[in-house]
Order: structure tokens, then sequence, then C-alpha cells
């Protein structure tokens, strides 16, 4: 997936083979952009996403911004992803909020739920960059999800070294045994 841009360039018409800067984009069209992709991932926070009142009626991204996130609980309730643009001016920082996401859970998995909120927002602009071991996976579970696989992988036959690792996550194994799905195939996992 393409990238969020915060400066707008173009083909150079004199040598396609070069980009030349145009301008900057509306901060409103970057904030739709951003809002919608993080709607169609699954990753805009339930409360809510607003725009800093700062960047309505057509205020212009400055040159040479970045975007950053912090994530943290809130005063009251809830937890908060803050997304900042940070310029210079001068040779010197210039800070300010952009967009602020509020989900009204507290709970650890909220928490979480929230930091990848900020990923999502990190990458949109940024890219991928970091990509997950050729043989690895990352799952992101809610309490149920997880522990329906604990429960899974609990009750699958175990190498010695997954069911040591196991033991030392508190998870409890029970002697060799294979699943079988009603109807279906016993499933066995191989690791």
């Amino acid at each position: 997936m393409n990238t969020i841009d915060l400066e707008i360039w173009e083909p150079n018409p004199d040598d396609p083979r070069y980009m030349r800067y145009v301008g900057q984009p509306v901060a409103e069209d970057v904030f739709h952009e951003l809002e919608n992709r993080l709607k169609m991932s699954g990753y805009l926070p339930d409360e809510y996403f607003l725009m800093d009142m700062d960047w309505e009626d057509g205020r212009q991204i400055p040159k040479g911004s970045n975007i950053f996130c912090t994530t943290d609980y809130g005063g009251s309730e809830g937890v908060y992803v803050d997304v900042y643009l940070k310029w210079y001016e001068e040779g010197k920082p210039c800070i300010r909020s952009f967009a602020t996401g509020k989900t009204l859970g507290e709970s650890g998995y909220d928490l979480d739920r929230m930091f990848l909120t900020a990923s999502a927002i990190t990458k949109a602009f940024h890219g991928e960059g970091w990509r997950p071991p050729e043989n690895g996976i990352i799952l992101d579970l809610d309490p149920e999800a997880k522990k329906a696989l604990t429960e899974i992988l609990a009750n699958q036959e175990q190498r010695h070294e997954l069911r040591g690792v196991m033991e030392s996550l508190g998870i409890p194994v029970q002697q060799e045994q294979s699943a079988s799905v009603p109807d279906g195939p016993k499933m066995e996992m191989t690791l």
C-alpha cells in the first residue's frame, strides 16, 4: 500500500526520470485519508478519532513535516493515541497536535490495541519498513481468542522443546493427545 504523503511531488516535465516538489497537502485531506485507512484496517479507535481544530479551514501541512504518535491511558477514562506533526522553523523544532483517538476500554488489551493503532498510523506515513521473520507470525488476539488458541495448542502433540516453553509460560500442557474435529480429520501440529 502506498504511503500518505506529507508533500506533493509530480514527475518533472523536463525530465520524467525525476520528481519535482509541487506543494503541501491540505491537512483535512491528509486526516481523512488516514481515518479511512484506519477504518479499512480495523484500527480506527472505537470512541472517536478527531483532527485538531487548528488544522481546519484548508490549512496545509507545513513543509518538511514528519508525524509521530504517543499512546497512553487518559486522565479520567480510556486509552488515547495522540498524533503529532513535527517540523522545523528557523532551525527550531515545532511540534503540534494533529489528531487524537480514544477508546473507552482501559484493559491491557485496549492499551495494546491503541499501540497497534499508533503502529498503523506510523506505517501509513512511513511504510512497512520492518518485516517479520520469514517463518514467523504475529498474532493480535483478544483474551477469548488467546485462551482458545492456548487450549488448542495445549491439546496438540507437542515436541519436547515446545512443551518446555509452554510450561515455562505457565500454560498447562496435557499428556500427548491428538485433537480431532467432529466429522473431520485428526488435527496434528508439527513444529
